[in-house]
């Protein structure tokens, strides 16, 4: 209807064409050479992975057991023998799950042995997460597929080389014979207000689309308010240049095509482009990219501290105009409490620069090099204090392996030891859940997750074959017998 209307209106009135202005024609041209530039190092990303579906009725649902166990009595409903109780285990089903998202290619290295490069790609995390297990920076799932499809249509298989939660990066790899168009970081820092930007990707897997937009705010606080140091939310280049479903992880461009940022989020009330969009500036990205190409995972600066999510001012000894952050606690032993960081005091600035929001700490010295100290101007009641904290390393890596034993990955809840996730592969997943309280290991009481991991590894290497373990669920206290390893599971009987 619409081609038709557009033909039936051109018919009715000849319309002369007009030269452009000059000034107009010149922009139009450049962008349309830039984009012919850049774009074909622009590549969509596509990602395939197992997941485990539960029958419609759910697990351990009473109405199904009492069905089967009526009508079938020695049978389940697929025919097979089990006790007459029925609710016997239900056998989970897998079902495929695929994604797609951007990337650009940032690098290449060649092959030692060989004619085949490895070819370097940027992508968010949360682009490639399921193909990821969980907790895990780079380890994959088994059977999980990553692609990278070209603007020519060629698709390689990609491996995860590593990922990053707080910048929500990650880099993947390819091997190839042929030479790949690359592009180069751009300053992220010398963007201004006002700037033009363009975005490049695969919107609702229209591949190959770019959109012309402006630079609209810098440093932007954007994601859940937490206080946490060690994973959430950063600092954002926000955009109007259109993006949608699909555009995470393809690149943010200045006038020269150069990465200035990778496209990461919308604020949308419907889902869809609203008008404002985030990426990841380029100066935190190529940072991150740079670890993970060189270690597989990333080091940041800590110092120790937890911070309350929303900006302190108008106290009683804050001057006027004055805001700060709040530290809510000082961890034992951390660089910060040994230098005489105390919970209570109020962060103004971190080396001289006036920080108000928890994002704006952490980012300062997530990036400063371990071993380095950075200096925090506190307001302690009514005295102004300066004091230099050496900065620690803190490895993306680290948390999940310290908390996590057979694919269960443990934390605390209000001072409590709980189950935060379990694999789907954990051995344990049959007889654990999410949430429950571990009280006790054998008779010993367990009271942090770090410790309790400690003890588990350390029976295992023992060979210990099985443990007793109890926890609380939903009020009540169990107790249940887990094995260490394939070899303490019991036979069925």
């Amino acid at each position: 209807m619409a081609i038709a209307y557009a033909e039936m209106s051109c018919g009715q009135k000849e319309y002369k064409s007009e030269e452009p202005p000059l000034m107009l024609s010149k922009i139009q041209d450049e962008f349309a050479r830039l984009v012919e530039k850049f774009l074909p190092s622009v590549v969509n990303i596509e990602v395939a992975w197992d997941e485990v579906a539960h029958d419609s009725f759910g697990d351990n649902d009473f109405l199904q057991d009492f069905l089967e166990g009526f009508l079938f009595r020695d049978k389940d409903s697929s025919g097979k023998k089990r006790g007459f109780r029925g609710g016997g285990p239900k056998i989970p089903q897998k079902q495929r799950v695929a994604s797609q998202g951007s990337g650009f290619i940032i690098g290449s290295k060649p092959s030692k042995e060989g004619k085949q490069k490895t070819i370097y790609v940027v992508t968010n995390k949360h682009v490639i997460e399921g193909a990821l297990k969980r907790n895990s920076s780079s380890v994959c799932r088994p059977g999980s597929k990553v692609k990278v499809r070209l603007q020519s249509g060629i698709s390689y298989e990609a491996e995860i080389l590593g990922s990053d939660l707080m910048c929500d990066i990650a880099v993947l790899a390819f091997k190839s014979e042929e030479s790949h168009p690359e592009l180069t970081w751009g300053d992220s820092g010398a963007v201004k207000q006002g700037h033009f930007a363009l975005a490049a990707g695969n919107p609702f897997g229209l591949g190959g689309t770019v959109t012309v937009g402006r630079i609209s705010y810098k440093n932007r606080e954007f994601g859940s308010d937490n206080g946490d140091n060690t994973e959430g939310p950063d600092l954002f280049l926000q955009s109007d240049a259109a993006m949608n479903k699909g555009n995470s992880g393809g690149p943010l461009l200045n006038i020269y095509g150069e990465v200035i940022g990778v496209n990461t989020a919308i604020f949308s009330p419907t889902g869809t482009y609203a008008g404002i969009s985030f990426s990841v500036p380029s100066a935190r990205a190529k940072i991150v990219v740079d670890q993970i190409i060189e270690k597989g995972f990333v080091h940041r600066g800590i110092i120790g501290v937890f911070l309350h999510p929303k900006e302190v001012y108008g106290t009683e000894h804050m001057k006027k105009g004055m805001r700060g952050v709040l530290i809510k606690e000082v961890a034992p032993g951390s660089s910060a409490d040994k230098k005489g960081v105390r919970a209570g005091d109020v962060i103004l600035s971190v080396n001289d620069t006036p920080v108000k929001h928890w994002i704006q700490v952490r980012s300062i010295i997530g990036f400063i090099k371990p071993g380095q100290s950075v200096k925090l101007t506190i307001l302690r009641g009514k005295n102004q204090l300066n004091i230099d904290v050496p900065v620690e390393s803190f490895s993306s890596d680290t948390l999940q392996k310290t908390n996590q034993f057979m694919g269960v990955s443990f934390g605390t809840n209000s001072g409590k030891v709980v189950i935060q996730q379990i694999e789907e592969d954990s051995l344990w997943r049959s007889t654990l859940i999410e949430e429950d309280e571990i009280l006790r290991l054998g008779d010993q009481d367990v009271k942090d997750p770090k410790i309790f991991v400690s003890q588990l590894n350390q029976l295992q290497e023992k060979g210990i074959k099985r443990i007793i373990l109890t926890l609380k669920r939903k009020g009540k206290e169990i107790s249940l017998v887990l094995p260490l390893d394939h070899g303490g599971e019991y036979e069925s009987s």
